[in-house]
């Protein structure tokens, strides 16, 4: 007889949740975006439609490496707290207020539909990253445009029969350091099963937050200071780190626990 896999007993419902926070970390994220990390990810670009480009551009304000970026509502000519917040940094005559702009000043990134592999030779398609919008900075939309217009190599790399594959590598870090490179793979035809059409506005539409909660972002920023420590231009946020003080008070909050106990 199969035996039923249980429950594991004695434990509370806060360790319960917590591991299963991570099994479903492990497993990704069903509907988010694709950031390219350091090293090198394959993936195949899908046809965005007819009369549209093969990438959307965005406009997007990067927080730091603890806020991450934020697409704005402005990629698409509507209102955006943000936006309005820069050009009025920008318009003043203060001289803090226009460092500020600095950092806050709009970055213009590309948003491409892909289905992506879990390895560099594409024998294995990520099931979790199948039809996912992916972020791509200027310089590699260019290289993927160069190849497109290359009728005579590369041509329409979307194409179910006729397309291929690229591999997007990223090196460096650092704003001024950090470079992408976009290497197109042998031609094969796409599997049917992936071919259906996406709608790229719609995913890019997904990830812009409502204008309210663009707002508590913006105030998070401007409350939080001005993070310097902005050299991986890193559009997730970082897991905030623990500080000493919040260790020590982990600590006494044990202890104080054990006291109650004796």
């Amino acid at each position: 007889m199969k035996k039923v896999k249980t429950e594991k007993k004695g434990l509370s419902m806060r360790e319960k949740l917590l591991a299963r926070k991570k099994e479903l970390e492990k497993k990704g994220s069903g509907g988010g975006m694709i950031y390219p990390k350091e090293g090198t990810i394959r993936f195949r670009i899908k046809d965005p439609g007819e009369d549209c480009e093969l990438a959307i551009e965005i406009i997007q304000f990067y927080l730091g490496p603890k806020l991450g970026g934020v697409i704005s509502p402005a990629t698409f000519n509507e209102d955006c707290p943000f936006m309005e917040k820069y050009l009025e940094l920008k318009e003043s005559k203060d001289e803090d207020d226009k460092l500020l702009a600095k950092k806050l000043v709009p970055k213009r990134k590309y948003v491409i539909a892909v289905v992506a592999y879990k390895d560099e030779k594409g024998k294995e398609v990520d099931e979790q990253n199948i039809d996912k919008p992916m972020l791509i900075p200027k310089q590699a939309y260019q290289d993927i445009i160069d190849l497109y217009l290359d009728e005579d190599e590369w041509g329409d790399m979307t194409s179910i029969k006729n397309g291929y594959d690229l591999k997007l590598t990223r090196s460096g870090k650092g704003q001024m350091d950090t470079t992408y490179t976009i290497s197109p793979c042998q031609k094969k035809p796409l599997d049917k099963k992936y071919a259906k059409p996406v709608n790229l506005e719609e995913m890019v539409r997904k990830h812009i937050l409502p204008y309210d909660e663009l707002e508590d972002k913006l105030n998070e920023f401007l409350c939080g200071g001005v993070d310097d420590d902005d050299d991986d231009e890193d559009d997730t946020p970082k897991k905030k780190k623990k500080s000493l003080k919040d260790k020590d008070k982990k600590k006494k909050k044990k202890a104080k626990a054990k006291g109650s106990d004796i």
